[in-house]
């Protein structure tokens, strides 16, 4: 039975966190007066707040179309149809990317006005869990902490290739709370490819990479992105033994990236998974049940930064007995070193029957001498909600 005051809790929870990020970020926002911010739109003020009152919304469902509503009445006509594409759209499915500068659906953060920016940031909060949400925002931040390090002749927050302003959000069809539709919010290092068919939400393919890896602070916030998902795979491989790291180890293969990485507008989903024989590492059935639940726990780490309304069913389908009979968990890079994150090269992988993770420690690109991650999630059968 869905609990009222416990929406209430998560709608108030959201609006905190909304506005703790957009105090945090003023300085890397655009000014909304130089915007329409006096413009009524459906309603709205355009610049203040969105007309939309999403206070009635009883299901997970109706809280994430009615926030995506709420973001359409605070844009403009024009930002509206620029937002919007058709669901039969495959080619604007499959647009995303790890790159700072690539071409992208959609509205861009840094043209928004603060009331169109604070709804993207309540929209994601609908969809996202709390450590989803704490990713996201920390994704943002980390590209404005490597604005102001003087990376590849970036300027900071709001210009050069690596600023929150960056970023997009697009709708593939129109939010429906029983129509197909799908949700990309992404810029670098953050791909979210959100596809919901008659209301049933499905996550993948979803792209989370962090430089630096390490915490770092902005505007006096500190933030970690992928700190809990990398100590996780840590946690994992640390529990195997000498045997079961070497039957796990990719010998011969390197990896400067993940293998199963952006679909760059193709159109279609990856059918290039490793397959028979080049499945390898071990059986995640053989390990003890210490072992079982270190994978279980690494497998949530992705899947949980979902609402439990969409998370919950694939991690019970990911993590069953069947599943794990046919999962297995593998890394790579320098055999000597170890399965170490502060190695570059190193390299994670979890690959089940339908779920797939692969971590990739690279370079620092910015920040020198430090290692970074880039991730990919991915389900085999249901990328896209299997629409393409």
């Amino acid at each position: 039975m869905y609990d009222r005051s416990m929406n209430q809790s998560r709608t108030l929870m959201r609006a905190n966190r909304v506005w703790v990020f957009l105090f945090a970020y003023t300085a890397a926002c655009r000014d909304s007066e130089s915007s329409d911010a006096g413009n009524t739109v459906n309603g709205g003020t355009g610049g203040d707040t969105s007309s939309v009152d999403c206070s009635s919304a009883s299901t997970d469902i109706e809280e994430v179309v009615c926030a995506a509503d709420a973001l359409s009445a605070t844009l403009s006509s024009t930002e509206q149809d620029t937002l919007l594409y058709d669901f039969s759209d495959a080619s604007a499915k499959t647009t995303w990317s790890n790159l700072p500068n690539a071409t992208r659906n959609g509205l861009k953060f840094g043209d928004l006005t603060d009331a169109s920016r604070a709804a993207v940031m309540d929209l994601a909060a609908t969809v996202l869990s709390a450590d989803g949400h704490a990713d996201f925002v920390g994704g943002l931040a980390a590209d404005d902490y490597l604005g102001t390090q003087g990376g590849s002749g970036q300027a900071g927050p709001g210009g050069g290739g690596y600023s929150s302003d960056n970023y997009y959000v697009a709708f593939i069809g129109t939010p429906s709370e029983t129509g197909n539709w799908m949700l990309q919010i992404g810029g670098h290092h953050m791909a979210y490819n959100v596809t919901f068919l008659a209301g049933a939400g499905h996550p993948t393919p979803h792209h989370l990479g962090a430089e630096p890896k390490s915490s770092f602070t902005v505007n006096s916030e500190t933030y970690a992105p992928m700190s809990e998902e990398g100590a996780a795979l840590v946690a994992l491989f640390g529990s195997l033994d000498a045997t079961q790291l070497s039957s796990a180890y990719l010998q011969g293969q390197a990896f400067a990236d993940v293998l199963i990485g952006p679909d760059d507008g193709s159109g279609v989903a990856p059918t290039d998974y490793p397959m028979g024989a080049n499945r390898t590492g071990i059986l995640v059935s053989s390990l003890s049940t210490a072992g079982q639940a270190e994978v279980t726990a690494a497998i949530q780490q992705w899947v949980g930064d979902y609402n439990p309304s969409i998370a919950d069913a694939l991690l019970a389908e990911y993590t069953s007995t069947a599943a794990y009979g046919d999962t297995y968990v593998a890394w790579g890079g320098t055999e000597a070193a170890g399965p170490d994150p502060d190695v570059a090269g190193t390299y994670f992988r979890i690959d089940g029957p339908r779920f797939w993770i692969e971590v990739a420690c690279q370079s620092g690109i910015v920040i020198q001498g430090e290692t970074h991650y880039h991730s990919i999630f991915r389900d085999k059968a249901m990328d896209y909600g299997n629409s393409l």
